[in-house]
């Protein structure tokens, strides 16, 4: 059956007992709907395998901190179905799956459940790797971007299964801090005011506190809409017209974005989250990949607390780069919908280094 593969050079799908997989154009792997459960919650995704009679070594991807799909789409960039693709065409075996709640997962929303919670779920997928007797189940690796990253470094500390990890602009300081700094950069951006910065910082710091104390969201509601209306009421006529009304508008704001999350497990335990602790730990072999361009996840801060946690860790392979040129996302060009020059090839020499093929 597999010999037979080889020679197929279009993309098909097929049901073969009840296990649905579909093939690459090049052959070179075919992808099966996978489901595995953490408690009582099922998780749906993709398992990319090469295809040949080898035992493969693996990874799985493991998604930001937005409620993502198996493939991390947003803005009809499909980041993970990418490293799928780019990886199984390489012999290296890909999981990813859809976020609790999100797609064919079941479960509440993520913002539900703690980063503890969702570092449940990739023990859970290494779990789901280790039973098959196709995946080299001492060469199990984790790609995770932005919370991932730092979800990986989580799992990671814990567990000895973890053959090695990559985090892509994965947080290493505290989360509250880096939203102060972003919110920070993004306003300076949009050319507000030293005194109109001063107070959105100072509104952002509220809601850091209520959200890890759950204290004082009438008030701080209240207040943000106040200051939403002065905003709104500021507009010339061609400008509301945008808006259905000014709860439209409010909706639309970096505020009315946030406050459905105010209060919720997973951002409490995102603020009181502290990273270098878990990274004190991590042994394994580690790649730290960073954007030149990204205003969220600094290189120049980074870099030191990853040298002192690793060195800590006695964690003498690893390695950290810098890619120019791109953003958060690791993308140049939006409208390419593609990662930028080299950042597939960094990913898969640097894991082909370490596994066996």
């Amino acid at each position: 059956m597999r010999k037979l593969l080889l020679l197929i050079s279009v993309f098909s799908s097929f049901s073969l007992i009840g296990i649905n997989f579909t093939y690459s154009q090049e052959a070179l792997y075919s992808e099966y709907e996978v489901n595995f459960n953490v408690g009582d919650i099922e998780l749906a995704g993709s398992l990319t395998m090469p295809n040949s009679d080898d035992l493969h070594p693996a990874v799985i991807l493991i998604s930001g901190s937005f409620a993502d799909n198996r493939d991390a789409e947003i803005y009809g960039f499909k980041p993970f179905a990418i490293i799928s693709d780019y990886l199984g065409k390489n012999g290296i075996a890909v999981l990813r799956y859809d976020d609790r709640g999100i797609g064919k997962s079941t479960g509440k929303h993520t913002y539900q459940y703690t980063i503890e919670e969702l570092a449940d779920d990739v023990f859970a997928a290494i779990k789901l790797l280790k039973s098959r007797d196709d995946i080299e189940s001492s060469q199990i690796g984790l790609i995770g971007h932005s919370l991932g990253g730092m979800i990986a470094q989580l799992v990671a500390s814990k567990s000895k299964e973890v053959a090695f990890i990559i985090s892509i602009a994965g947080p290493v300081t505290k989360p509250d801090e880096i939203n102060i700094k972003y919110r920070k950069t993004s306003l300076t951006n949009q050319g507000k005011t030293k005194h109109e910065i001063d107070k959105a910082l100072e509104i952002e710091k509220r809601i850091i506190e209520v959200t890890r104390t759950g204290d004082g969201f009438d008030n701080l509601l209240s207040e943000i809409k106040e200051v939403a209306k002065s905003d709104f009421g500021k507009f010339n006529e061609n400008r509301k017209k945008r808006y259905k009304d000014f709860d439209s508008y409010f909706q639309s704001t970096w505020y009315g974005l946030m406050i459905p999350f105010i209060n919720t497990p997973f951002m409490k335990s995102f603020y009181n989250y502290k990273p270098v602790p878990p990274l004190e730990k991590v042994t394994c072999p580690a790649l730290f990949l960073f954007a030149e361009k990204d205003n969220q996840i600094n290189i120049n801060e980074s870099g030191a607390i990853i040298i002192q946690s690793l060195y800590k860790a006695g964690n003498n392979d690893y390695s950290i780069r810098l890619i120019p040129n791109v953003g958060h996302y690791f993308v140049e060009d939006w409208s390419e919908k593609e990662f930028g020059k080299g950042f597939l090839s960094i990913l898969n020499n640097w894991i082909l280094e370490r596994v066996d093929i």
